[in-house]
């Protein structure tokens, strides 16, 4: 029986995912949802507290799922241009894995309240921290050539992030390819 709650559970977090990207997170009802999920709106209760934690759940599941994955990249014994690719990887696959869930993690976040709000900034300021030291790096041994590490930085995640729109578009490997060509010959020496 928890299996099934909690199947269902994710099931419910799931399709919030895809009303929040569809119709973003503020003009999505906890009766839409209801009706998307096959439940009468007071029954769905039952499995969450409410569209807070929804959001809560989706956002921080996917601040999680990138924060390991840099910590991994981050660590490993492997050259700054390895652990950019590695990154712009881990970005594509999180994107292709979990569309609705990375739309909303990277478009509706500014809807979640304080405490999850402050522990959410904080995850991305280290993520975009170890990120620009992995540039640094790269810089310092001249494998990348660039004057301003935060301007190249906003620059590739704001690809990665546009990335996100088109994964119904091309495949992993079509976008990961040129995503990935693209960024290094910006940021090679």
């Amino acid at each position: 029986m928890k299996t099934e709650t909690k199947n269902k559970k994710q099931f419910i977090i799931d399709t919030a995912a895809e009303l929040f990207k569809e119709k973003g997170y503020s003009a999505s009802s906890v009766r839409d949802l209801a009706a998307r999920v096959g439940l009468e709106p007071s029954s769905i209760y039952s499995h969450i507290r409410s569209k807070d934690e929804l959001l809560n759940e989706i956002c921080m599941c996917c601040s999680a799922r990138f924060t390991d994955g840099m910590n991994n990249i981050y660590i490993a014994d492997i050259s700054p241009k390895k652990k950019v690719k590695a990154l712009i990887n881990l970005h594509l696959q999180i994107a292709f894995d979990f569309p609705a869930s990375v739309t909303v993690f990277n478009d509706e976040w500014k809807f979640l309240n304080k405490p999850i709000l402050t522990e959410f900034l904080q995850a991305r300021i280290e993520y975009e921290n170890k990120f620009k030291k992995i540039l640094r790096e790269g810089q310092k041994n001249g494998k990348f050539s660039f004057i301003n590490v935060d301007l190249v930085f906003n620059i590739i995640i704001k690809t990665l992030s546009w990335s996100y729109t088109v994964v119904n578009k091309y495949s992993k490997e079509e976008l990961g390819n040129e995503v990935t060509a693209f960024i290094l010959k910006a940021i090679r020496k």
